[in-house]
């Protein structure tokens, strides 16, 4: 009887730790610093406009809601196009972790449909210091129906701060260089 108690409170734990809370601060990017009425373009290094982000390397636009942004993925108004005008662009967050616990990182994934090359954006995504290269094929796709596909990946703290970082760089494919991978709804939990 004690052992069939035990298996019924780890599973509640377990279950409860699944769909906890997100560790990402603003993972829908609907907040910041300004005001989003008709997006905001070109936030250079160390722009920390999105709260809870620092803008890494290049620029990114920050893409709000129909009319002038496109449609993101159900539930969410507000993307981050990670490919300003400088042909590459990244943010990254900073976490708390526990050393050794396991986690898992959802986001939602497209890419800037606007023409620019390349049709293939590529993303890489980093997490606690190992990238993880992903592509998005923009073909067929425009600012109505982006084809968002939702991105999983579990992994294991080593620390007790963890870096997720997404970088897009579309630096060697010819210019104007000003779309690349799109991301939103980021959330990091506990598993």
């Amino acid at each position: 009887m004690a052992r069939s108690v035990a298996c019924v409170i780890l599973l509640v734990f377990a279950t409860a730790a699944w769909g906890g809370r997100n560790l990402i601060i603003n993972g829908n990017f609907a907040s910041g610093s300004v005001a989003n009425t008709c997006n905001v373009y070109d936030l250079l290094p160390g722009s920390n406009i999105l709260t809870g982000w620092t803008v890494s390397v290049g620029s990114i636009d920050w893409e709000g809601p129909p009319p002038c942004g496109w449609v993101g993925p159900p539930g969410q108004q507000y993307s981050v196009d990670l490919v300003g005008q400088l042909c590459i662009g990244g943010i990254e967050q900073t976490i708390d972790t526990n050393p050794g616990s396991l986690y898992v990182l959802s986001f939602e994934l497209a890419g800037n449909p606007g023409g620019n090359p390349p049709a293939i954006k590529p993303l890489t995504v980093t997490v606690d210091g190992k990238p993880h290269p992903l592509m998005f094929d923009t073909g067929g796709k425009d600012a109505s129906n982006m084809g968002w596909r939702p991105v999983q990946a579990a992994f294991r703290a080593s620390g007790s701060r963890t870096t997720i970082s997404f970088v897009s760089d579309v630096s060697g494919f010819g210019g104007p260089c000003n779309a690349g991978a799109a991301i939103a709804n980021v959330r990091v939990e506990r598993l």
